[in-house]
């Protein structure tokens, strides 16, 4: 949350997060920020090289969140590479990364990079984004229930509504996309967390999806809070589309993850 706020929800011990740095910086010694950086964006177009359907290898996408690290720690805190450490460490966590100790180290180095850099640019919708996303997938790894008590499904929130605010098409309507996903698997908890709705997520996720019509993540979590409101039929057309998508090779591991859950759910239908 902004204005320090989210420190306050969870004790993140960093102590883990400098020894990466650290090895980071050695890994990667006397090479510029600028090259780092090439070396980064080389490295990350190339992670899903070997993936096993939805699963990419570890070794390709660590290496290019290192390479940002390293360009991190040599001075380089812009607001293009923070966004660029941060997409690194959600797909590694997301995609990659089996180990939920590793996958929370790295979701929390993005917290911590990614609060220095609103803290000197508030209005960073890259950023803000990016935030909805990592304590997101955080609350996830640190299990749902628990993390909405600790009130990180209120942070998302904030994050996702600055992220509209600021521009409602970025990433494919991606900050209806974060609100809609929320709503939807966010619990209710009486006096706690009352304002989940699976109404809401159908409002925000119809919106990101005419946003994003080529964004399949959009396309599949349309169609399971359709799913839940009973609308089977256009719950499956959502689906098709997905299943009938050409993955693109620029998310590749990211569109097959998508079809194998539209996959699942078509099962259900």
């Amino acid at each position: 949350m902004k204005d320090g706020k989210t420190g306050s929800l969870f004790f993140i011990s960093f102590s883990s997060i400098l020894i990466v740095f650290l090895l980071a910086s050695f890994s990667f010694a006397g090479e510029s920020a600028v090259d780092l950086v090439k070396t980064g964006d080389e490295l990350y177009k190339r992670r899903a090289e070997g993936h096993s359907g939805d699963k990419a290898p570890v070794d390709i996408v660590l290496k290019a969140r290192d390479a940002y690290l390293a360009a991190y720690d040599n001075g380089d805190h812009s607001e293009e590479l923070v966004d660029k450490l941060m997409s690194a460490n959600y797909f590694y966590a997301t995609y990659a990364e089996e180990d939920e100790t590793k996958q929370k180290q790295a979701l929390e180095l993005s917290i911590k990079v990614g609060e220095e850099l609103l803290s000197r640019m508030p209005d960073s919708v890259a950023v803000n984004y990016q935030m909805g996303g990592a304590w997101g997938r955080w609350g996830e790894v640190f299990g749902i229930f628990a993390s909405a008590r600790k009130g990180v499904a209120q942070t998302v929130r904030e994050y996702a509504e600055t992220t509209v605010a600021l521009d409602p098409e970025y990433a494919g309507g991606g900050g209806y996309r974060t609100l809609g996903r929320l709503h939807f698997k966010a619990p209710k908890i009486p006096f706690i967390l009352s304002w989940p709705s699976k109404k809401e997520s159908e409002k925000f996720l119809k919106k990101a999806t005419a946003l994003g019509p080529d964004k399949l993540t959009n396309h599949l979590f349309y169609a399971e809070t359709l799913m839940a409101s009973g609308a089977k039929k256009e719950a499956l057309s959502e689906l098709e589309f997905i299943l009938k998508a050409i993955p693109s090779q620029d998310t590749l591991v990211e569109d097959l993850r998508d079809q194998k859950e539209a996959g699942e759910l078509k099962k259900k239908l």
